[in-house]
């Protein structure tokens, strides 16, 4: 999906369309997650992000009713925090199915109410009219088509059943000013340039979150609602470590764009790890929706 705007004054924001001009050519999408669970930094970048966004996540499932007996399902399940969240809500009679396409950091989690299984949600057989709740947090971004993946998730909701998705969405990210117009100048170019090599190779789109509440009622869910979230992240802490392990592990292909120098990347990965940088995080739009009875 393509962008005309960046939500900083006086800079535009790189094309997001799914196959975007990358060094001077045209990179084929390649539809792939761009952080494989098995590389030796994901475990602490997925608990970060569990560290980071649980709460929210918690407060919304809770609000949603999620108690003893219910059947879950949790897609894109990541590193388990959710899933074993939702397992020690529906103990003992209920069960939690967590899906991902890889498991490799869910390997630890035990519980009795817990299946983990390796699965596509785009391709591979689900249960249909099967749950209570169907979850999925940053999901829906990375895939080819959300919308068939949506679909799905909501098929296997039973009549009143409720569907919850969270995705983030990145206009608002933003540097603390006191930081100087060009070390922001400089944060903004290489956060523009994670966006576009993800949309452009990975056909991320770092807005889905505004999507989220007319995806929801397109796919037919009644009673829906959503919320945001957003607040302050600083270096060295878990927002700005997440930041640093996301650079890092994307540091060869936004150099290899020839949006921003290698030097900058590293600039801003040090910056992350600095207390005295702060910054606003992307908004966390969460949307909830009921399959009609």
């Amino acid at each position: 999906m393509a962008s005309s705007t960046s939500g900083i004054p006086g800079q535009a924001a790189p094309d997001l369309t799914p196959e975007v001009a990358v060094g001077g050519a045209p990179v084929p999408v390649t539809g792939t997650y761009a952080f494989g669970n098995e590389r030796q930094m994901q475990p602490e970048r997925l608990r970060l992000l569990a560290e980071l966004l649980d709460e929210g996540t918690f407060t919304v499932l809770a609000a949603l009713g999620v108690r003893a007996g219910w059947r879950c399902l949790e897609v894109g399940a990541g590193g388990g925090s959710v899933a074993a969240w939702l397992a020690g809500r529906v103990a003992p009679e209920g069960f939690v199915l967590a899906t991902d396409l890889d498991t490799t950091v869910m390997r630890g989690l035990d519980h009795p109410c817990l299946e983990v299984r390796t699965h596509d949600i785009l391709h591979d057989p689900l249960p249909e009219s099967s749950f209570d709740l169907v979850h999925a947090r940053l999901l829906l971004a990375w895939l080819a088509d959300p919308r068939a993946g949506l679909a799905r998730m909501a098929a296997a909701l039973k009549p009143g059943g409720w569907l919850t998705a969270e995705e983030m969405d990145f206009l608002a990210l933003a540097p603390d000013p006191r930081l100087g117009p060009a070390a922001c100048d400089l944060f903004t170019r290489v956060i523009h340039a994670h966006h576009a090599v993800l949309a452009g190779q990975h056909a991320f789109n770092p807005f889905h979150g505004r999507r989220l509440a007319g995806d929801l009622a397109e796919a037919g869910l009644v009673n829906t609602g959503c919320q945001g979230r957003l607040t302050i992240w600083q270096g060295g802490q878990p927002g700005g470590r997440v930041w640093q392990l996301t650079l890092i592990q994307l540091r060869e292909a936004i150099t290899d764009s020839g949006l921003v120098t290698a030097a900058e990347v590293d600039q801003v990965i040090e910056m992350c790890g600095d207390p005295r940088f702060r910054f606003m995080s992307q908004a966390i739009i969460a949307s909830w929706g009921q399959r009609p009875s």
